[in-house]
């Protein structure tokens, strides 16, 4: 048979099957966890209420977010019906448009082959596959954040209206996503690149009369209409949810940061299998964008460095707040391995995959300390990594193995090394989505909350123990299709604003035990990493999963 052209094997429409055929499969098999249900019961509970100006979870106001990723998953439950795959279609909508944008950025400045291996190496690495099988706010952000730069790019070469109008359209969606941070990031960026360059250009930019109507008629009333119904919601908003929370004074500290040294980590391991590579990348990219006729490298360098300076910097950093920063580093990597296909004799794709086949041989040693490192966040992966030891034992075999096919082909042949390269990131994205199989009924409630769906009475409490956030009580109440209640012990989970006391579902452990000894029958979800009280010790057990346990007062 013929072989495909390079147009065809390189262009985007064929890079966005392959991010279908990966991306489109897990949603329909990974139950929501309690780090996302909070973004499918938010819409759901606006779309039972018919208010959707206000957010409220399991009940109560919730004031943390703007509302543009609860408007979209509103519009797939409209479409599809309530689902957990409906509410993941946004995000698989995030996931396509930031790997078409940062493809239709690459050509802009590098050739189509090395645009089209920039966004394979986006889509495969494990990071950007694991976190959009998640629904959080944060891929709005990155998406907003590439489609600006795009329309930056596009206004450097052409400055017309348009392109403008496209900067600030992306401007008002990164800011009815996350707030204020999705206008920072692009205004500072931009302002880094042109700046020093082309400080008219980037007033023009920066002053247009069109696009700044444009930002102020999304942004403006929806800010003086929430601060209308609840007064004092712009101080809670802007200075609470940005400003505090970046400064790691957020009321209540009810978020427990990562070190510097584990947010790197995990910037490497969401790079992974790439990770290995980028060093000689970066260290060939620098050079040639030194060069006065190749001023556009230093758009991606600028990009990246934003995003991890800022939230190294950050008191509060989670691991997953290093995504916005994937598709710059991608598109280095992707114009390094364009350059790899075009020297027959360079090492070093086979250099890295030979690293990658070592560490694939120590992954049952480096599984305990990752569970280290994420229990001190979120103590519900305590003893979870027990689970992956039969999947860690087939990786091991099968990445080293991989690899070490790549070395043997790559010795001769750098394209091989490529090929072989790629073909080991979707190895490593099928070991990721195993991981995630096995993890995510245990980080899920929709075992203990469809068992309460289908056992629990209309009058029947459910009480939700051992939670520092409130948040993560969504997937309780989301599978269970009830309101809940949750224990606050040491000040914690707390809300940051006023409560109405019938909204309030908080309760105190005085509370819980009269509700225990009354007449009402109450399950009580715990988790096994927290010792129980003495009256709850003989309770009965209706319902035991890895790491928690369903009691009743009443069996």
């Amino acid at each position: 048979m013929p072989r495909p052209s390079t147009s065809v094997l390189y262009s985007g429409p064929f890079l966005l099957l392959i991010a279908l055929a990966v991306y489109l499969p897990p949603i329909f098999q990974i139950p929501l966890i309690r780090a996302e249900a909070m973004y499918a019961l938010i819409p759901l509970e606006m779309v039972n209420s018919g208010r959707w100006l206000l957010a409220t979870l399991n009940g109560a106001p919730y004031l943390d977010k703007p509302p543009l990723l609860y408007w979209l998953t509103i519009a797939g439950y409209k479409i599809f019906g309530t689902s957990e795959w409906a509410a993941r279609l946004p995000t698989l909508l995030c996931t396509l448009g930031e790997i078409w944008l940062t493809y239709l950025l690459g050509r802009r400045m590098f050739s189509l082959r090395a645009a089209w291996l920039g966004g394979f190496v986006l889509l495969s690495c494990i990071g950007f596959f694991a976190l959009h099988l998640q629904i959080l706010t944060d891929h709005l952000i990155t998406l907003s954040l590439i489609a600006s730069l795009y329309c930056l790019r596009r206004w450097q070469e052409e400055p017309r209206r348009r392109w403008a109008l496209g900067f600030y359209l992306a401007l008002a969606g990164g800011f009815m996503s996350k707030g204020f941070i999705g206008l920072a990031f692009p205004i500072l960026i931009s302002g880094l690149f042109l700046g020093f360059r082309d400080r008219a250009s980037l007033f023009r930019l920066w002053f247009n009369p069109w696009g700044l109507v444009l930002l102020a008629g999304v942004a403006l009333p929806w800010l003086a209409a929430m601060e209308q119904t609840y007064p004092g919601f712009l101080r809670h908003h802007i200075l609470n949810e940005q400003i505090l929370r970046f400064l790691g004074k957020r009321e209540p500290p009810d978020i427990t940061p990562f070190s510097i040294p584990g947010f790197w980590i995990f910037l490497a391991i969401w790079l992974m299998p790439w990770a290995l590579l980028l060093p000689s990348a970066l260290y060939r990219f620098c050079r040639e964008s030194g060069s006065a006729e190749w001023q556009g490298g230093w758009l991606l360098l600028l990009w990246a460095g934003v995003i991890l300076v800022f939230f190294t910097i950050s008191s509060s950093r989670i691991e997953y707040y290093s995504l916005p920063a994937l598709p710059p580093l991608a598109l280095i990597l992707g114009w390094r391995l364009d350059r790899c296909l075009d020297a027959a004799k360079d090492r070093s794709p086979v250099w890295a995959l030979l690293g990658i086949g070592l560490l694939g041989l120590g992954i049952l040693f480096f599984i305990p300390y990752l569970e280290q490192l994420c229990a001190a966040n979120r103590r519900e992966f305590l003893g979870m990594f027990q689970l992956l030891e039969p999947v860690a034992r087939q990786a091991t075999f099968w990445i080293p193995g991989v690899s070490l096919l790549g070395v043997a082909a790559g010795w001769r042949s750098a394209r091989a090394a490529v090929w072989c390269y790629g073909a080991l990131s979707l190895v490593l994205c099928y070991f990721t989505l195993q991981t995630l199989l096995l993890l995510s009924p245990h980080l899920s409630d929709k075992i203990p909350g469809e068992f309460l769906r289908r056992h629990a009475g209309p009058n029947d409490l459910a009480v939700m123990e051992s939670i520092e956030e409130f948040e993560y009580g969504a997937s309780l109440a989301y599978h269970s299709g009830r309101r809940i209640l949750m224990v606050q012990r040491g000040g914690l989970p707390a809300f940051p604003y006023p409560v109405a006391p019938s909204e309030d579902y908080l309760i105190t452990p005085r509370q819980l035990k009269e509700l225990w000894a009354g007449s009402g029958k109450v399950y009580l979800l715990v988790d096994d990493a927290t010792p129980l009280e003495d009256y709850l010790q003989a309770a009965t057990q209706v319902l035991t999963i890895k790491g928690k346990r369903l009691l009743v007062n009443r069996p």
